[in-house]
């Protein structure tokens, strides 16, 4: 496994474990009718921390372990297997900027949601965007994992 190929994995694995803590974490909040904006801008602030710190962690344990590689710079087959992970996730990013401003526009077709959350219509929008930026990350990793196990 190759130095791009690990950090890819370790990523992907922090992504999905914080960002799953943080989704569940809402939905446990509107079940039980304690989901606040400060709440959610708290949720949302240790999220971003901890991702930040996991991330710089990470590098640098695995630049640590396989010191060797860690300036290894890009080949074709990388460079490719990157534009294709980043092709794959800009496609969903823009489906879901598009239905963030479908939901600015016609607020009264996805009124449910901002009921269900019971939090102003713009923390609604900044879920969707998240949401968005989030599925359009976890594409980008899994189209990369599955180009450097598959082969190129």
């Amino acid at each position: 496994m190759s130095y791009k190929e690990r950090s890819i994995w370790v990523s992907l694995a922090i992504t999905l474990y914080i960002w799953f803590n943080y989704f569940s974490e809402l939905y446990w909040s509107v079940q039980q009718h304690t989901l606040t904006t400060s709440s959610m801008k708290s949720a949302l602030l240790t999220v971003v921390i901890m991702t930040i710190a996991l991330e710089i962690l990470h590098h640098i344990v695995i630049a640590i372990i396989d010191n060797k590689n860690a300036n290894y710079d890009e080949d074709e087959r990388d460079k490719q297997i990157s534009l294709i992970g980043n092709q794959n996730a800009y496609y969903i990013l823009s489906f879901t900027a598009i239905a963030a401003v479908i939901h600015l526009l016609f607020p009264l077709m996805s009124q449910g949601l901002v009921d269900a959350l019971s939090l102003p219509s713009e923390y609604a929008i900044i879920n969707i965007i998240i949401f968005g930026a989030l599925t359009a990350e976890i594409t980008k990793f899994s189209t990369q994992i599955f180009y450097y196990r598959r082969g190129f």
